[in-house]
C-alpha cells in the first residue's frame, strides 16, 4: 500500500542507454512542460557502459521529481521499461503512466490535461499520441491498423531467419524489415496511407510513447512482455490487450516529437553491424510472439 502523501497523478518512465545529452534534453523538456503538475520521472539506465547512468544519478540527486534507477545489466527495451513501470506503480501509485523513449519530446502544454479528458470519455487502457518524426517528415502513429495473424507471424519468422543466416546478402540488397512486412502482409503498412487526424480504437501503436491508464495498471504487473530484448513489443502488446479486453486508443489530440533511434545509433555505429543486430533480435522476438499466439490457440 502506497502512503497517500507519496501518491502521484502522472508517472513518466524514460529509458536511458548511453545517450546522456538526449536524456537530459528529454527530462528538461518534461520538467519545463509540467513544472506545476503532480509528476514523478523514473529514468531507467540500462547499464550504460559509458557511465552516463551514474552521471544522471548525480545530476538529478537533488531533484525530488526525478528518481534515477541503475539497472545492473542491459535488459533491453521491454524489461528496462518494465523496471521503471513497476517501480513507479509500487512506490507512487500513479493514475497515468507515460512510458517514452529518451528521444521523445513533448511540446504540448496541455498534454496531461488532454490525457485525463480523453480517459473520462473513453476509459482507455492504452493511449497513443500523434508521433511526428521531423527527420523523415512522417507521422508514425498508428503503426498499423490491425495486428498480425498467426500465419503472418510464422511467415515473418521464416523470412527473418534467412536474413540472419545470410546477413551480407540481404544487407547489400537493402532488404529492410519494413519491406519484409509489406511483402508478407500484402496490405499497406506505410503510415502515409493512414489518416492520423482521426481517433482510432484497437490499432497497433508505435512504441516510442505509450500512456497507460489505471485500467491497464490494475491488470498488468509489467507494461511489456518481459521475454523480448528488442523489437515486436508493440505488436505483442496489441495482441495481449486484445486477448485481455483492454482498450487501445490512438488520439491526435495529444502530440509528441520523435527524434528516433538515438540510443541504438550511439551504441551501434556501423550500418552492417546495426542490420545484423536488428535482425538477430527481431528473429528472437518474433519467435516469442509465435509461441505466445500458438499457446493461446492451444488454450482456447
Amino acid at each position: 500500500m502506497v502512503a497517500e502523501d507519496n501518491k502521484i497523478k502522472y508517472g513518466f518512465v524514460v529509458l536511458h542507454y548511453m545517450a546522456y545529452e538526449m536524456t537530459v534534453e528529454c527530462v528538461a523538456n518534461l520538467l519545463q512542460c509540467f513544472k506545476n503538475d503532480n509528476i514523478k520521472i523514473a529514468i531507467v539506465d540500462n547499464a550504460s557502459s559509458n557511465g552516463s547512468g551514474r552521471q544522471l544519478a548525480d545530476f538529478y540527486k537533488d531533484n525530488n521529481k526525478i528518481d534515477v534507477l541503475l539497472n545492473p545489466k542491459n535488459e533491453g527495451f521491454a524489461r528496462g521499461n518494465n523496471f521503471g513501470y513497476r517501480y513507479l506503480k509500487e512506490n507512487y501509485s500513479p493514475e497515468y503512466m507515460i512510458v517514452m523513449n529518451n528521444d521523445v519530446l513533448i511540446e504540448q502544454q496541455n498534454f496531461l490535461t488532454k490525457i485525463e479528458q480523453i480517459y473520462r470519455k473513453t476509459k482507455f487502457a492504452v493511449l497513443g499520441p500523434d508521433i511526428y518524426c521531423p527527420a523523415v517528415k512522417k507521422h508514425q502513429n498508428p503503426a498499423h491498423l490491425k495486428g498480425f495473424e498467426k500465419r503472418e507471424v510464422q511467415q515473418l519468422y521464416n523470412t527473418i531467419s534467412k536474413y540472419c543466416v545470410h546477413p551480407a546478402f540481404y544487407y547489400y540488397k537493402k532488404e529492410t524489415f519494413g519491406k519484409l512486412k509489406q511483402k508478407i502482409l500484402k496490405r499497406p503498412q506505410n503510415v502515409d496511407t493512414i489518416d492520423h487526424s482521426k481517433a482510432m480504437e484497437n490499432v497497433v501503436l508505435h512504441g516510442a510513447c505509450y500512456i497507460f491508464s489505471i485500467n491497464f495498471m490494475k491488470q498488468r504487473t509489467d507494461c511489456f512482455c518481459p521475454d523480448t530484448f528488442l523489437y515486436m513489443e508493440e505488436d505483442i502488446l496489441h495482441y495481449e490487450c486484445m486477448i485481455s479486453g483492454l482498450k487501445i486508443l490512438y488520439s491526435p489530440e495529444i502530440r509528441v516529437k520523435h527524434l528516433e533511434d538515438v540510443s541504438t545509433n550511439v551504441s551501434v555505429k556501423s550500418g552492417y553491424k546495426k542490420f545484423k543486430m536488428k535482425n538477430r533480435e527481431m528473429e528472437r522476438s518474433i519467435a516469442i510472439f509465435l509461441r505466445l499466439i500458438s499457446k493461446e490457440g492451444e488454450d482456447t
